[in-house]
């Protein structure tokens, strides 16, 4: 059981165990991420894309003006200070996942020092790291995003003091430019908590709103202005506000609808062996959003006897917590609810320690469950197939062996600097040259007519010696399908080379090499 009055002031953590838990932390990320002794996994998927426009960056373009963006720049901007600092190579990109799976480590664990007491303190951060953060090391903005959001919180626990309430308006505003809606969002709910626990008539309320929104305004008004001015008001407000809201929700992806349709692909297992593999995703499902109406249920019950500080502490996490849920609801696949899992996870855990019997055997098989995944994972992904390439920015370790021959096979036929379109994870690690300001097109509404007519002008204007297509038959665009240009300009000009079979994306790509070349 819990001793609630014990947690009326901020528990110093041990600094040995937390040391030692950031250790253990390290060797479980980096043997996720790195070939021992020292070779990094491919960093693919969505990610790629980040670290694309990094590249980019570096080379002088701006973003919404230079190539398209529909988030605000924070992540692209801090990939390109890694790049610059460290330079670009392969084990750059996942030294991030790593960095980031330990900040979130510590900040959660610091949280959780706030909420329970005990050994409870160090559950949070494990069943992140086991269930939450390794089903979905893919770091784009997402993550960087509810880091800031849920240091926000983490700072307003100390207290609410000017300093801090100036300091969660800047973190709000670093959230806001890594993801427009999840920063916004929490940053209503946080002004709305602010509001909520001040008493009536004090005549503080007004000067905490302005230490809050005072810092939003002004860090993500010169930002945002910057770029305005760089690239125009009418590009930023497209790529930003328009696009996002009007046609990303046009692709079933990003509807309700794919929380279903996923979640009915998780439970079609072939194998029992797979059910060990799927719990993660399970445990995500069953915890999100759902476990924010149980912990207002329990705080509504507990109110006489939770004390008032750890209620408003309880609260603010709720509210963070439910902020960033809206902010995916519109397209809550499994990798999105991944990414807004951390509150989660940690009311999951308080209500654990609530004195009821049942929870004493949840808690311990919580733990049980974790420990053996954090031995599990690190050693399959060591044992299981994979193969290794010299490729420009460095050797890379592969675990899908489509992906890797893919790879091998675009590598042995291209040379930095060759022009490559529609493929952001090839061009970064290839160190090849997109002509056009569009990192891929799909073949729905989310590829507008206005692209594809860029597109076409860039690869006239800068032929690419090659271009990865979608097997979608040549001909008239079909229902909101705008690509049929390109597929055409594409079968004018260039010749089918090979076709590769995704395993993980579940799909062919077809690769298209230029008439010119032999």
């Amino acid at each position: 059981m819990t001793d609630f009055s014990a947690l009326q002031t901020e528990p110093p953590l041990s600094r040995m165990h937390l040391l030692l838990f950031l250790a253990g932390a390290g060797v479980f990320l980096y043997l996720r991420t790195f070939l021992l002794p020292a070779i990094p996994f491919a960093a693919t998927d969505d990610q790629s894309l980040f670290f694309a426009r990094a590249v980019r960056i570096l080379q002088g373009q701006v973003p919404y003006r230079d190539f398209f963006e529909i988030v605000t720049p924070g992540t692209d901007l801090i990939y390109a200070v890694g790049f610059r600092l460290l330079g670009v190579h392969a084990w750059v990109m996942p030294l991030w996942t790593i960095a980031t799976g330990l900040a979130f480590s510590l900040l959660i664990t610091y949280i959780a020092a706030q909420i329970v007491d005990g050994p409870s303190v160090w559950l949070p951060a494990l069943l992140f790291l086991v269930f939450d953060f390794n089903s979905a090391l893919d770091l784009t903005h997402q993550w960087f995003s509810t880091f800031a959001a849920l240091a926000t919180v983490a700072v307003l626990l100390g207290g609410l003091s000017g300093r801090r309430i100036l300091s969660a308006g800047l973190l709000c505003a670093v959230a806001i430019l890594f993801t427009q809606t999840k920063g916004t969002l929490v940053f209503v709910g946080v002004a709305l908590y602010l509001v909520g626990v001040t008493k009536p008539r004090d005549t503080n309320l007004s000067r905490r709103l302005a230490l809050f929104i005072l810092p939003v305004v002004l860090a993500v008004g010169c930002v945002l202005g910057y770029y305005v001015y760089k690239s125009g008001f009418q590009a930023v407000l497209f790529d930003l506000v328009i696009f996002p809201s009007r046609f990303m929700p046009l692709s079933e992806v990003n509807t309700p609808r794919t929380y279903i349709r996923q979640l009915a692909q998780f439970f079609s297992f072939r194998r029992p062996s797979e059910i060990a593999f799927l719990m993660p995703a399970f445990f995500i499902y069953a915890l999100v959003p759902y476990v924010y109406f149980v912990g207002l249920s329990q705080l509504r019950r507990r109110r006489a006897v939770l004390p008032g500080t750890l209620q408003r502490k309880l609260i603010l996490l709720h509210v963070a917590g439910i902020g960033l849920f809206l902010a995916i609801a519109n397209g809550p696949r499994h990798f999105r609810l991944c990414t807004v899992a951390p509150p989660a996870i940690l009311i999951f855990v308080w209500l654990l320690t609530l004195p009821i019997p049942a929870l004493r055997y949840i808690r311990k098989l919580s733990w049980v469950l974790a420990g053996c995944y954090l031995i599990l994972l690190p050693v399959y992904r060591q044992v299981q197939w994979h193969d290794t390439l010299a490729l420009p920015i460095g050797r890379t370790a592969f675990t899908d062996r489509a992906l890797f021959e893919k790879f091998q096979w675009v590598a042995e036929r291209t040379h930095p600097s060759d022009g490559f379109f529609n493929d952001s994870a090839l061009t970064l690690y290839l160190s090849l040259h997109n002509p056009t300001q569009t990192e891929f097109v799909t073949y729905d509404e989310t590829t507008r007519p206005e692209q594809i007519a860029a597109v076409l002008e860039a690869l006239e204007r800068d032929p690419p010696a090659y271009i990865s297509l979608l097997p979608v038959a040549l001909g008239p665009a079909t229902g909101g399908d705008h690509a049929a240009p390109l597929r055409r300009f594409v079968s004018d000009n260039y010749s089918l080379a090979n076709v590769f079979f995704q395993k993980q994306s579940q799909y062919e790509q077809q690769l298209w090499r230029h008439s010119t070349l032999p």
